[in-house]
């Protein structure tokens, strides 16, 4: 998942977790799959509750996403 760089900080504010600086930066790709412009650096870990019983752990890269605040994306 790609999370907007400006939601994070109250995502992380509110749940009390911090970024994590990835080992290698990462490129993302543009739709058509140019690359883009953007790097990512960092990334938050959630942990998700679904449905009261399934407990995943999410891995979410944080960067600027413009007009949206999260994109699910295959890694």
């Amino acid at each position: 998942m790609l999370i907007h760089d400006k939601l994070v900080n109250k995502v992380c504010q509110k749940l009390e977790i911090q970024f994590i600086l990835l080992a290698k930066e990462k490129l993302i790709r543009e739709y058509d799959e140019k690359l883009a412009r953007k790097t990512i650096i960092h990334k938050i870990l959630l942990n998700l509750m679904i449905e009261s019983h399934k407990k995943l752990t999410v891995l979410m890269l944080i960067v600027d996403i413009k007009h949206h605040e999260a994109i699910l994306i295959k890694l």
